[in-house]
């Protein structure tokens, strides 16, 4: 076969080191996930430029990079909770973005000041995305191995949608990206929405927000649980699929009051 008619192959190891470094050295990266692109960093001042560069408001948060490890290293959940994340994740091998109480003692968390850990956690708890692709298991390999967290969110600006091709980022994000790649159209994009996202803090699971592969969590849900979950009011009535919102957080206003500490 000549060498022009070589399929390429991604290199995920080189690549998650190759973003890996930008991050350690207090960067900002681009990358690819198989529910939409995402913008990450390690430093804090970073991620507040991140969140207003997306123009965010105070009720966001920022989420943690993950993968299964991580979040068996780094959230607590009851034997229901384990029972329902596995089967989602391991047997069916579906994209879920978990919220639970964490491990406050873990030190990765020792890395992260009061404001950051503020904005990264609700209530006692975060969340974190589990089976978002090669690349990120790959990246977050690293990032264990060192207790180093990384956080962000999706590659756009606020409301305008998750992006699925590395072009549809728009020129803002670009700009202040010290890395990025383009893995081409994502794995889930016909879907329209980021991860389906569910908070396993409470007396049982609660949808917090309805998004990638839905159809077939809320028929697992029902199927071996019994748990009933909202239907899919679809794209039109819901484009984000939110179901619940939370309160504005007031060292968020304050950012968004005076942009310059993260400059």
């Amino acid at each position: 076969m000549a060498s022009e008619d070589v399929v390429r192959r991604y290199d995920y190891k080189g690549d998650a080191k190759r973003v890996y470094d930008v991050i350690l050295a207090g960067g900002v990266a681009i990358c690819p996930a198989t529910i939409g692109y995402g913008i990450i960093t390690s430093d804090p001042r970073k991620l507040e430029k991140i969140f207003l560069t997306k123009q965010r408001n105070a009720t966001k948060r920022h989420a943690m990079v993950g993968s299964y490890p991580v979040h068996r290293v780094l959230q607590v959940v009851d034997k229901l909770g384990r029972e329902i994340v596995d089967h989602l994740v391991l047997d069916l091998d579906l994209p879920l973005a978990v919220i639970a109480p964490f491990n406050r003692d873990h030190p990765m968390f020792k890395k992260l000041d009061d404001v950051t850990m503020d904005a990264a956690s609700v209530n006692g708890t975060i969340a974190i995305l589990i089976n978002a692709g090669p690349f990120q298991d790959e990246l977050t390999k690293l990032s264990l191995a060192d207790n180093q967290p990384i956080l962000g969110s999706s590659a756009n600006i606020s409301q305008t949608g998750t992006k699925y091709r590395r072009e549809d980022v728009q020129p803002e994000l670009n700009a202040i990206a010290d890395i990025s790649l383009d893995y081409g159209l994502l794995k889930y994009n016909r879907y329209a929405r980021s991860s389906t996202m569910i908070d396993f803090s409470g007396p049982k699971p609660e949808i917090v927000r309805i998004g990638a592969c839905y159809e077939i969590i809320k028929d697992a849900l029902w199927r071996h649980w019994k748990i009933e979950t909202p239907e899919d009011p679809g794209l039109e009535a819901n484009p984000f699929g939110h179901l619940k919102h939370q309160k504005p957080l007031a060292s968020l206003e304050k950012l968004i009051a005076t942009p310059k500490i993260a400059a």
